[in-house]
C-alpha cells in the first residue's frame, strides 16, 4: 500500500495535471461546475459571439507592433479558433467541434492572418488562411463578408482580405480570377467617381447607392495604399483629389483620391470624421493616410485621438488596440499616448503573461492541424513525467527494506 506521503504526491500531481490542461485552453484554471461564458484567454470581458476572433487578433497585432509579448494562452486561444480549412468564424464556443463552413467569416480570417503574421512564427497557419481567402474570392475579384453560393462582394471584406494578403507577403495582383480581376480592381470599381456629387468623389459607400461611409472609405484606402496593421508610413505625397473628367484611376491614383477625400473630411471636422463610427473611422483613417504618404494629416488626427484617449479608450481591447495602431503608424509613443500606457492597459484586459520566457516560446511549437494545441502538448509531456515518476517510485519501493 502506498505511503501517505506518496498518496499526497499523487494527488498533487493529479491536481497539477488538471490545472495545466484547463489553463492551457482557457487561460486560467477552469471548473466544470462553473462554466465561464467568456474565455479567460480572451482580451475583454464582453460577449465574444460576434467579435471574439477579431477582438483577439487586433489585440495581439497591436501588442506585437510594440514588441510586447502577448500572453501565450491568448495566442493559443486564437490558434484554436482556426478551422480545418484555414478559415475562421467570428467565434467558436467549442474549438473541438468541426467548424460550420457557412459561418466562416472573411474579416475574422483576414484579421487573424495579420495577427499571426505579426508574431512571425506561424507561417503555416498564415498560409492556410491565405489559401482559404483564395478559395472564396468572387469572379469580380472581391470578397463577401460571409462566403456562400449567393454571396455578394463588399468593400469592407475586400479591403480586409487585401490587407491580409499583403501582410502575408503576397501581392494582391497575384489574386487574379479567371476573369482577370484582382481585389484591388474590385475596390477601385467601388470608388465613387465623376458621376457622383463633387463632395463624394474618391469616397466609398457600404453598398451601391448608399451614402458615403467614412469608415468604409478609410478601410478601402488603407488596403489600396497597400497598408497593413499597423500601417507603415510611406514617402510624403501631395494631396491629389480625383480629377474629372478622367479615366478610371489605377490602384495608386485610387488610393490617393480616397486619401484626399479623407483629408478634406478630417479638416472640415476638426481632425476627426464624426458620425456614429467616429472613433473607428478616425483611427483607421490615421493608418490609411500614413500608408498613402500624408504624415501631417495623419498626425493631426492622431493628436485628436490622443487628446481624448482617456475618455475614448476605457478598458475596451478593440479601442486600446486601435489607438496603439494609430500611434505606431504616426511615430507616437504608445506608453505615453494621451497620458496612457496603452500596451499595459491592453494587457490588463486579458490573460496575465507567463512570467518565464520559456513558456512564451511553447506556443511557437504549434503549427499543425486545428486540434494540435498546447493543451495536447502539455498532456503528452505531463503523461510522460507522471509515468517516469511512477517508475522511479516503484524502483525505490523495491529497494526499501
Amino acid at each position: 500500500m502506498p505511503s501517505p506521503r506518496r498518496r499526497r504526491r499523487a494527488a498533487a500531481a493529479s491536481v497539477l495535471t488538471t490545472a495545466l490542461l484547463c489553463s492551457a485552453w482557457t487561460g486560467g484554471v477552469a471548473s466544470a461546475d462553473t462554466p465561464t461564458p467568456v474565455p479567460t484567454a480572451l482580451y475583454g470581458k464582453t460577449d465574444p459571439s460576434t467579435d471574439g476572433v477579431y477582438r483577439q487578433s487586433l489585440a495581439i497585432m497591436a501588442l506585437a507592433s510594440t514588441d510586447t509579448q502577448p500572453a501565450p494562452t491568448a495566442v493559443e486561444w486564437l490558434l484554436g479558433q482556426q478551422c480545418a480549412d484555414g478559415g475562421f468564424t467570428a467565434y467558436r464556443a467549442d474549438p473541438g467541434a468541426p467548424c460550420d463552413g457557412a459561418r466562416e467569416d472573411t474579416v475574422a480570417t483576414a484579421t487573424a492572418i495579420e495577427a499571426l503574421r505579426a508574431l512571425r512564427t506561424y507561417d503555416t497557419r498564415v498560409a492556410r488562411g491565405v489559401d482559404w481567402l483564395r478559395s472564396k474570392q468572387l469572379a469580380d475579384g472581391s470578397f463577401a463578408s460571409v462566403p456562400g453560393p449567393n454571396a455578394v462582394g463588399d468593400v469592407t471584406a475586400t479591403a480586409a482580405a487585401t490587407s491580409a494578403i499583403v501582410t502575408a507577403g503576397t501581392s494582391p495582383e497575384l489574386f487574379r480570377t479567371p476573369q482577370g480581376r484582382t481585389p484591388t480592381d474590385a475596390l477601385g470599381a467601388a470608388q465613387l467617381r465623376c458621376d457622383a456629387p463633387a463632395a463624394d468623389r474618391g469616397a466609398f459607400a457600404g453598398a451601391p447607392g448608399a451614402p458615403v461611409d467614412p469608415l468604409v472609405t478609410a478601410r478601402a484606402v488603407l488596403a489600396l495604399g497597400y497598408g497593413t496593421q499597423p500601417a507603415v508610413a510611406a514617402p510624403s505625397f501631395a494631396i491629389t483629389p480625383l480629377t474629372c473628367p478622367g479615366a478610371a484611376p489605377n490602384r495608386q491614383a485610387a488610393a490617393q483620391a480616397g486619401a484626399a477625400w479623407l483629408a478634406a473630411k478630417l479638416k472640415a471636422g476638426g481632425n476627426h470624421l464624426g458620425g456614429p463610427t467616429d472613433f473607428a473611422a478616425t483611427t483607421t483613417a490615421v493608418q490609411a493616410l500614413a500608408a498613402t504618404g500624408h504624415p501631417a494629416e495623419a498626425g493631426a488626427a492622431a493628436d485628436w485621438l490622443a487628446a481624448g484617449a482617456k475618455t475614448m479608450a476605457g478598458n475596451d481591447p478593440v479601442r486600446l488596440a486601435s489607438l496603439i495602431l494609430a500611434a505606431v503608424s504616426t511615430g507616437r509613443t504608445v506608453t505615453t499616448f494621451g497620458g496612457l500606457d496603452l500596451p499595459s492597459l491592453l494587457r490588463d484586459t486579458g490573460p496575465a503573461p507567463t512570467p518565464t520566457a520559456d513558456m512564451a516560446n511553447q506556443s511557437n511549437l504549434i503549427d499543425g492541424p486545428e486540434d494540435h494545441t498546447l493543451r495536447d502538448t502539455l498532456a503528452a509531456v505531463i503523461a510522460v513525467l507522471l509515468a517516469a515518476t511512477l517508475i522511479i517510485g516503484m524502483r525505490r519501493t523495491r529497494r526499501e527494506p
